[in-house]
């Protein structure tokens, strides 16, 4: 019988590849299957994971992860819309300290409207950040997708960090220091469609491509 999930490693993750034809009750059963059968080889380790094949709703997709953490040590710390190693390395490496360390909260969804997000945890978002929506948190934030709303880190009064997979707020504030949306793009910005990173330095936000800030994650809480 053919396969209807195959999975695919790539660095720091897992591409499940899913058959066009497959329904749900036939991919959560290979999915169990495989993942009990890569127990020893996969262990408690820390990936991304991304799917390819079958288009997948946001209830199927959250159905299989049920599936992969309940039959598995796997702990998955993002799920990415494609394989780029070379940014996620370092994204799930980071990630992954701050869950071990307990202060992280995961969200996973967008948030839409007029939707605001609050905690005292720094705060990983599997989702948007749509226009109109804002998040805040006393600590860090990380959008694991666009960030097109508010955001607000560092309510503590202590500085923290703002990342994104893609970064257009429409107002970034961090602590004390806060900027707002000017006409062209957030501060005249051109729009960014590359992960950055947002943080103070002296008295002034300033922005960082998140590949170049490896130094700078390493000293993060």
């Amino acid at each position: 019988m053919k396969e209807k999930v195959r999975l695919k490693s790539f660095s720091s993750g897992i591409k499940i590849v899913i058959a066009d034809e497959a329904t749900l009750e036939e991919i959560l059963a290979e999915i169990s299957e495989k993942f009990r059968e890569s127990e020893k080889f996969f262990g408690k380790a820390k990936l991304a994971v991304t799917f390819d094949g079958r288009k997948n709703t946001p209830e199927e997709e959250d159905a299989i992860l049920d599936c992969i953490q309940e039959t598995s040590s796997v702990n998955i710390v993002c799920v990415v819309s494609d394989e780029n190693g070379e940014v996620f390395d370092r994204a799930v490496g980071s990630y992954a300290q701050l869950l071990e360390s307990d202060s992280a909260q995961f969200f996973r969804g967008s948030l839409t409207d007029k939707n605001v997000l609050e905690t005292e945890q720094s705060i990983i978002i599997l989702g948007n950040v749509e226009k109109g929506s804002c998040v805040i948190s006393k600590k860090d934030i990380i959008v694991l997708g666009n960030l097109e709303g508010s955001a607000y880190a560092g309510a503590d009064g202590n500085p923290h960090f703002v990342a994104a997979l893609s970064m257009n707020p429409e107002s970034l504030r961090i602590g004390e220091h806060k900027g707002n949306n000017k006409g062209k793009g957030f501060w005249g910005r051109k729009k960014q469609t590359s992960p950055q990173m947002a943080y103070l330095k002296g008295e002034e936000i300033v922005f960082d491509d998140l590949m170049n800030t490896e130094e700078l994650l390493q000293t993060l809480d």
